[in-house]
């Protein structure tokens, strides 16, 4: 479906393409090609395999989800609230830097287990990144992260490095990747950006406070229940 295939084009890229001979060609034997490969991988039903049926349920929630957030979430993201959001928050929009180092854990006792170490006098935090941290590029760097600034790292982690002394070594941290070790080694203090200049990253950052606080009233009255071993 040719409507379909132009879904990630605006408006005005959509008249252009469509407007163009070559363009819309192009577009519609591609659709051809892809419909010669569907209708072949059904002859030999690859819609039957399990990869299918699991990529399949994997965007059905996928999709699902995102159309709950425009339903619930996305109504309540506008300029007045996204500005409200930005007023409060206002200490993490700004070009400030902080100069760490961090290893990476795969659970909360083997973090606390490094953390005892690394708070040794003496400690050699590289060292022990090296050894112990499951970030694949730790190997190389040896948990070295330079200089970074608030929005280049994942909220739980930016808060902890910026939220600690020089010198400090912060955590364990828990994030998606698993749990943190930060040194803070130094910071550089930057400017305040205006909101105009954060507004994406302002909005981006309001979803997911609603998000979360969204699913804190579902889990009130869900019932969970985790199974060990996927844990």
């Amino acid at each position: 479906d040719l409507s379909i295939a132009l879904s990630g084009f605006n408006d005005l890229q959509k008249k252009s393409i469509l407007s163009d001979k070559n363009s819309k060609k192009q577009i519609v034997d591609n659709l051809v090609d892809q419909e010669l490969m569907v209708i072949q991988a059904e002859k030999e039903k690859l819609e039957q395999t399990g990869d299918y049926k699991m990529a399949l349920e994997a965007f059905r929630k996928q999709y699902l989800t995102n159309l709950l957030i425009q339903k619930k979430i996305r109504p309540k993201i506008s300029d007045s609230s996204a500005k409200a959001y930005y007023e409060k928050y206002k200490a993490n929009y700004s070009t400030d830097q902080v100069h760490a180092q961090h290893i990476l854990l795969p659970t909360v006792e083997k973090a606390q287990q490094v953390l005892k170490q690394a708070k040794e006098k003496d400690a050699d935090f590289m060292a022990l990144a090296e050894k112990n941290s499951i970030d694949p590029s730790a190997k190389n760097n040896r948990g070295e992260l330079g200089y970074f600034t608030r929005d280049q790292m994942v909220p739980e982690f930016t808060s902890a490095a910026f939220g600690g002394a020089i010198g400090d070594i912060v955590g364990p941290i828990k994030t998606a990747y698993g749990y943190h070790l930060i040194k803070v080694l130094d910071k550089r203090k930057g400017k305040a950006l205006e909101y105009h200049e954060v507004e994406l990253q302002v909005k981006g950052a309001l979803q997911q406070q609603l998000v979360r606080d969204y699913l804190v009233e579902l889990k009130k009255t869900a019932k969970i229940q985790y199974n060990d071993k996927a844990l």
